[in-house]
C-alpha cells in the first residue's frame, strides 16, 4: 500500500484508465455475445444446426471477414486438413457462425465462413466439432480437440441485427478476447496484453475471465444492465482461470466510466 502511495499521480491515473478500459471491453465482448449466444449449459447434448440469418457486417477482433451466403449442404466425410492450427471451439449461429483457430506461434483469432486462412486454404463452412476449408477446389476437414467448446446461439432478427453498436469490437480487439468454454460454462479469454495492464491488474496472458463480482458471464449475459453498477466500483472482483484454477484479481472500474462510456453511448 505504501509502495503504491509513493508513485507518481499521472503513472497511477494512467494505470486506472488502462484498468476501466479493459472493463468496458469485457462488457461489449459479453453483450455481444449476449445478442448472439446462449451457452450451451450441458456438453452432451446433440446441438442442431440453425436456420441462416442475416450476416451482420462486423468485423469481429481481427481479420476481414467476407460475406458469404449460408447453405444447408451436407459435406459428409473429408480427408483431414493440414492447416498448422488447432480449432479450439466454434459458435453455430447460421450466416454469424465462427471457429476460434490457434496457429503454431500465433495466438487465438476469430474467423467466419469466406475469411481466407493460411497456405491456400479458405474458411468455407462451420458445423458441430469441424470447420471445412477448401484448397484447389478440395473440401478438408479440421477436427475440434475438445469438443465441448461449442456454443449454440438464437437467431437475431434482422432489426436487431443493424441496431447493434460497432464499438464493441474494436475495444475487444484492444486486448484480443476470445469467447472460449471454461469451467463448465463460458468465458473470455485474454490475449495480447501489454505490460501495462498487467500491472495493474495481475493479468497474464491467456487468462480467461469467468466470473465479476461472483456473476458468471452467463448472467452478465442475462442482465447486462448489471455493468452499469459496476461502473462506479474502484475495487472490482473479476475471477480468472489460470492454468485450470480459479483466481480473484481485482480492478479499478471507476476512473474511466465518467469519460469512456457516454462516448460509446451508454450512462453510468
Amino acid at each position: 500500500m505504501n509502495s503504491l502511495m509513493r508513485r507518481d499521480p499521472k503513472t497511477l491515473l494512467r494505470q486506472a484508465l488502462m484498468a476501466m478500459l479493459l472493463l468496458v471491453s469485457l462488457f461489449f465482448a459479453l453483450l455481444i455475445l449476449l445478442q448472439l449466444t446462449q451457452s450451451n449449459e450441458d456438453s452432451g447434448k446433440e446441438l442442431q444446426r440453425l436456420p441462416s440469418t442475416k450476416l451482420m457486417s462486423w468485423n469481429w477482433f481481427s481479420g476481414d471477414s467476407a460475406v458469404v451466403e449460408a447453405t444447408d449442404k451436407d459435406h459428409g466425410e473429408l480427408p483431414e486438413a493440414n492447416i498448422n492450427a488447432v480449432l479450439l471451439g466454434v459458435m453455430i449461429a447460421g450466416d454469424n457462425s465462427f471457429a476460434t483457430l490457434k496457429f503454431n506461434g500465433k495466438p487465438e483469432a476469430v474467423y467466419h465462413r469466406g475469411d481466407d486462412l493460411n497456405s491456400g486454404y479458405q474458411l468455407v463452412d462451420i458445423e458441430p466439432y469441424r470447420i471445412v476449408v477448401r484448397k484447389n477446389g478440395l473440401n478438408q476437414q479440421v477436427l475440434m480437440k475438445k469438443p465441448d467448446s461449442i456454443i449454440e446461439t438464437q437467431q437475431v432478427p434482422d432489426e436487431q441485427a443493424a441496431q447493434q453498436p460497432t464499438e464493441g469490437f474494436a475495444l475487444a480487439n484492444m486486448f484480443g478476447a476470445v469467447p472460449v468454454a471454461a469451467a463448465g460454462g463460458s468465458g473470455l479469454k485474454l490475449n495480447n496484453l501489454s505490460s501495462e495492464i498487467t500491472s495493474i491488474a495481475d493479468l497474464q496472458e491467456g487468462d480467461v475471465v469467468i466470473k465479476v463480482d461472483g456473476a458468471s458471464v452467463q448472467e452478465l449475459m442475462a442482465n447486462p444492465g448489471q455493468w452499469a453498477n459496476y461502473s462506479g466500483n474502484s475495487n472490482l472482483p473479476v475471477t480468472v482461470m489460470r492454468q485450470g484454477q480459479e483466481q480473484t484479481i481485482y480492478v479499478n472500474a471507476a476512473s474511466l466510466a465518467a469519460k469512456m462510456l457516454p462516448n460509446i453511448g451508454l450512462s453510468r
